[in-house]
């Protein structure tokens, strides 16, 4: 029996690194998260460790394998009875479907749609049309497929229906750059009145940052320490069209930090709130982020960052599971341009671009 210890940054990327070097045929014995690298025990990155098995029997590709010595427990060939049961069971549950379906499962999840919704969409195809061998019909098919199921949703927001716009999300994911980027928008292309408010004062560069936007946009800025500063800004911009409310990340972690904010902040009046995340979280990260801010009215998502990670699939599985729509992607640092709107057919197609044949 040959045994290899993989390590990716990824379970998809394990998984593949498995294909490539034991083969179709190989089996999972073992999987972890460990922290590899850094120096001096800091920065540390995290990567999936997997331990996979191939009996040389069912081997196809030659690999750098690394042969280990069996446990004197067992012989080798209950070892290898033990293996292709194993593999048995791993075939029926993750490669049950004909190969082009298959490669589309994994193509999902390798833009790390999650396996369930990945096996969703898959179904789906094989329960509404009849099988095809054509990669191009495949993908057409599968892009629809996730249209449909994302467009119930609230996608998009080419104008803001009420006057005070808050921005709320963890620390680092670009809610600053974001709000330029909309009040940018709504100078430049409706010649809206905009004002600017933020309650971001736990760091000094944050609101230096929005100064600077506010200087160039010629927009009016307040800073609001507390509950009374907030209020009074809003009665300040009572006659403006748009008021654009940054506020402070911080450790999302913290549950303090969400009560505080709905302190400070009236989310519900007169305001539309949006929940900001960066595409190159992890998928579990933006779950728990959710989890903290679900207590506020959240009315749709705002995925930043998508020009650093082709690992689309987390926004279709937090739409999905939240059932909130997405409202932009952006896409780098550039006011007002590095923006896009969202919408449930630009992001199946993005999802699906890079599906060909293997």
């Amino acid at each position: 029996m040959k045994i290899r210890k993989i390590q990716a940054p990824t379970m998809p990327e394990a998984m593949k690194k498995v294909r490539k070097e034991l083969g179709a045929d190989a089996v999972i014995l073992n999987s972890k998260n460990i922290k590899t690298g850094g120096f001096l025990g800091f920065f540390k990155r995290e990567q999936t460790e997997v331990i996979a098995a191939i009996d040389p029997e069912d081997q196809k590709k030659q690999g750098s394998e690394l042969e280990v010595n069996m446990p004197p427990s067992k012989d080798e060939e209950a070892i290898v009875k033990e293996i292709r049961q194993m593999k048995e069971l791993l075939l029926k549950k993750d490669s049950h479907y004909p190969p082009l379906y298959q490669h589309a499962y994994e193509y999902l999840i390798s833009k790390e749609v999650e396996t369930d919704l990945a096996g969703y969409f898959v179904d789906a195809l094989l329960e509404k049309y009849e099988q095809t061998e054509d990669t191009e019909v495949l993908k057409q098919r599968l892009t629809n497929e996730i249209y449909d199921h994302l467009k119930g949703l609230s996608f998009g927001k080419s104008t803001f229906s009420k006057p005070f716009v808050h921005l709320v999300g963890p620390t680092g994911v670009g809610k600053t750059t974001t709000l330029a980027k909309l009040a940018a928008d709504a100078i430049l292309h409706r010649q809206q009145k905009v004002g600017f408010i933020t309650t971001d004062t736990y760091r000094i560069a944050a609101v230096d940052q929005l100064k600077t936007y506010a200087t160039i946009l010629n927009v009016p800025l307040e800073v609001a320490y507390n509950a009374d500063d907030f209020k009074a800004a809003r009665e300040k911009f009572a006659d403006y069209d748009l008021v654009f409310v940054d506020t402070a990340g911080r450790n999302f972690r913290d549950a303090a930090y969400v009560e505080e904010l709905k302190d400070l902040i009236d989310f519900d009046n007169d305001s539309e709130n949006f929940l900001v995340l960066s595409l190159t979280s992890k998928l579990v990260d933006m779950k728990a982020v959710y989890k903290e801010f679900k207590d506020l009215p959240v009315d749709q998502l705002i995925f930043t960052k998508m020009d650093e990670t082709v690992h689309i699939g987390s926004a279709v599985n937090m739409a999905s599971s939240t059932g909130k729509g997405i409202a932009y992607f952006t896409n780098g640092q550039d006011v007002p341009d590095d923006r896009k709107e969202a919408s449930p057919m630009y992001l199946a197609r993005l999802l699906m671009e890079g599906f060909a044949h293997e």
